[in-house]
């Protein structure tokens, strides 16, 4: 959590709030970083906890988290692009707690990345596309399923990272999800921020048939911008009359 002015209301007579789009990707970016590093230190302490530095088969269960240990990524989601560079950023973080790991043999230039200041990795747009590029199969499998109602509605803000779960449910056979594990990425601008994991346990047929989430989708009206402020119109004057008819009864 920190206090950062890249999504604010400093005018009260405004009907809107002031964004800094720079700001904001980079306060998203800072934050998914600061949440994952949290999340991956107090995994660590629990499994320390738990298994006092055993080991099974000549393995040692002390590795941080990492996305080898889930097998669907879930973000708060402003718009697709964000999310993308949010999933290549957590690549990153992997990269950059185990360089040596096979997976990223194919990384170019990886001591250059390695020895970058971590506020220049922020903004680098080399390295961003690096692991845009690195986790594209990884993204079609981890992330794509859960994008649906990102990709249909835009920016849901404070729904925007349970309307990508809820994206998820409908999107993956129930049989396939039972038993797997998801990552979930919540922030709000300003700004707050938490990474936690969940897993399937049950079956999840009946949320799927009832949300009925894709269907609906798909069978959603695009309409000119005049006919939806003209239906907000309608729909204020309605409640203005519900108001006063309750106040005033005759």
């Amino acid at each position: 959590m920190t206090n950062t002015y890249d999504f604010y209301k400093p005018r009260l007579d405004s009907e809107y709030p002031e964004v800094d789009g720079p700001v904001s990707v980079t306060t998203y970016i800072s934050a998914l970083d600061a949440a994952y590093a949290r999340f991956r230190e107090k995994t660590a302490r629990a499994k320390k906890l738990h298994l006092n530095g055993s080991t099974v088969n000549g393995t040692s269960h002390g590795a941080k988290f990492s996305l080898d240990d889930v097998d669907y990524t879930v973000f708060h989601s402003p718009y697709g692009k964000q999310v993308q560079k949010a999933f290549g950023r957590l690549l990153y973080n992997d990269f950059v707690a185990s360089p040596s790991s096979p997976q990223f043999a194919n990384i170019p230039s990886p001591e250059t990345i390695l020895a970058m200041p971590y506020k220049d990795s922020i903004t680098d747009k080399n390295l961003e596309k690096t692991f845009i590029a690195a986790s594209k199969g990884l993204y079609a499998e981890m992330v794509e399923p859960s994008m649906h109602c990102s990709k249909r509605l835009g920016n849901m803000y404070t729904a925007s990272l349970y309307g990508c779960l809820a994206s998820l449910l409908s999107a993956v056979e129930p049989s396939e999800l039972q038993g797997k594990r998801l990552s979930m990425f919540g922030f709000g601008s300003g700004c707050a921020a938490s990474f936690f994991t969940l897993r399937v346990k049950g079956d999840t047929s009946e949320i799927r048939e009832k949300l009925n989430l894709l269907e609906r989708l798909k069978s959603m009206k695009v309409v000119p911008c005049q006919e939806y402020v003209d239906a907000l119109t309608v729909s204020l004057i309605k409640r203005s009359c519900l108001i006063a008819a309750l106040t005033y009864p005759s």
